[in-house]
């Protein structure tokens, strides 16, 4: 078990979520979907800042642009926007315009340059949600559906598994992925948490294919391998770690976000890191995130 952590941000967010690493601007970027904002901290200078969307815009997950800002995902659909920059964000896409209880939620780049991103009913756990592939053409792609919270998005270093978290159900799921056509198959269960207190939320990959995912209900990070096995736990002192990513100049420093969000105020107060972003040394490398081609 490693319990060896430090806070780079201290309880700010009410649900941080989707960080990554930008190489180009060396600064993590993060989402806290309820405030709502877009957040960096740059570990150079320990600076963090927190550009504010609309009140009514909820950021439930971003990726970086090859043609440079980030592709945003919310409830009331995709756009793209520069947090560098005063324009407002640039509307593309609303998958779900007929669905206007859904929002966005987990959304991460493939190797190929798409934008994967489920959906979820917000504030209600019920199997609503629906899974996308988003091209670089623009066009979007239903998956399948049925979700309640989709989370845990990533792919093996090889891009022949993916993988994917229903949060609610407690379960992640494997599938064979073919990179050229962007198609996933041969669906089966990676890990069951079912029956304890954790569930699966935002996952990323490190160079030897094992899988972090952070834990909503335990606090704690763990490395899976790619044989399904637990053989390393991060426990932060927190109840709800949310989302964990490989940043710094070589990729080998982990981020988790976290939220603060339905804690009662005595759980508050006995969890003044809740909301943080906290940093790891994990001893392993990360792989770099790939940019949305559109």
């Amino acid at each position: 078990m490693t319990t060896e952590y430090q806070v780079a941000v201290q309880g700010a967010d009410i649900l941080g979520e989707v960080p990554l690493w930008c190489d180009r601007t060396k600064k993590l970027w993060w989402v806290d979907v309820r405030r709502p904002a877009i957040q960096s901290y740059d570990p150079a200078t320990g600076k963090h800042t927190a550009v504010r969307l609309a009140a009514d815009m909820l950021p439930g997950s971003i990726a970086l642009r090859e043609a440079g800002g980030l592709l945003l995902a919310t409830n009331t659909g995709l756009y793209t926007y520069d947090p560098l920059k005063t324009e407002a964000p640039v509307f593309l896409t609303n998958p779900e315009t007929h669905l206007p209880q859904n929002r966005l939620n987990d959304g991460k780049v493939d190797r190929a340059g798409r934008f994967w991103v489920g959906s979820m009913k917000d504030g209600v756990r019920e199997p609503a949600g629906n899974f996308y592939r988003f091209d670089p053409d623009h066009s979007c792609h239903f998956q399948f559906d049925g979700i309640n919270v989709p989370n845990s998005i990533s792919w093996s270093p090889d891009s022949r598994t993916m993988y994917f978290a229903d949060t609610h159900v407690q379960l992640i799921w494997a599938f064979d992925f073919d990179l050229a056509d962007g198609v996933m198959s041969k669906r089966r269960v990676f890990k069951d948490w079912t029956g304890t207190p954790a569930k699966p939320d935002g996952s990323t990959i490190d160079a030897d294919g094992c899988l972090w995912n952070a834990m909503v209900g335990t606090g704690q990070v763990v490395r899976l391998t790619p044989q399904g096995k637990v053989d390393r736990v991060v426990q932060l002192p927190i109840t709800n770690a949310t989302c964990p990513a490989f940043g710094g100049p070589h990729l080998d420093t982990l981020y988790i976000t976290s939220h603060s969000q339905r804690l009662t105020p005595g759980q508050a107060a006995k969890e003044p890191l809740a909301g943080s972003l906290f940093v790891v040394n994990p001893g392993v490398k990360g792989l770099p995130e790939t940019r949305f081609k559109g």
